[in-house]
């Protein structure tokens, strides 16, 4: 009996943009400011990968995500790239209103975020973060080349309160060619 064709989410990507007649290398498909971040950031990405494990799309797609690709306010006032809150931080911080993601609704919130001198700093405490805590010890029992679990498993260890946050790292990975990085 034939089941059907499963494709990965990659190759689903990959075969859309196929039928879109799409034949141009994932540069030029990006953003000027997708690709310009991806040039001036992925050095770091790899070196935390080497560190920590952490996949490099992973890490440029949440990097992206929360950054607006190092455009946000976030990133500009305070070299966070990563979105990560000032809980627990000894440090300085920046502070603005967010939104989270309760009781399944949108709420918007004051939050404080760390506050970083160097975007460096930025991507290594990310590692830092991910590795130190007990939540997250599931993400590195996953496999680095399964991505589809590393960014649902972002979700599913609270990175984030968004539900579709998994999702949405899935689609920028996809649409960017962030595998290929």
């Amino acid at each position: 009996m034939n089941e059907g064709i499963h494709l990965s989410y990659f190759d689903r990507v990959a075969y859309r943009h196929a039928l879109d007649g799409i034949s141009r290398p994932y540069a030029a498909q990006r953003p000027w400011k997708v690709e310009n971040y991806i040039s001036k950031y992925k050095y770091l990405a790899v070196e935390l990968n080497q560190k920590t494990g952490i996949p490099v799309p992973i890490i440029l797609a949440v990097a992206g995500l929360e950054s607006d690709w190092g455009t946000s306010e976030l990133a500009l006032y305070s070299n966070n790239h990563f979105g990560i809150k000032a809980v627990d931080w000894i440090g300085p911080n920046f502070c603005k209103y967010t939104y989270e993601f309760e009781n399944g609704d949108w709420i918007q919130i004051m939050g404080c975020f760390r506050k970083y001198t160097l975007i460096r700093d930025s991507y290594f405490d990310f590692g830092d973060f991910l590795q130190t805590r007990t939540n997250y010890s599931y993400l590195f029992r996953i496999p680095a080349d399964n991505l589809e679990a590393w960014a649902h498993g972002m979700w599913y260890c609270n990175y984030a309160t968004d539900p579709q946050y998994g999702d949405k790292l899935l689609r920028v990975i996809g649409e960017y060619g962030l595998e290929g990085v």
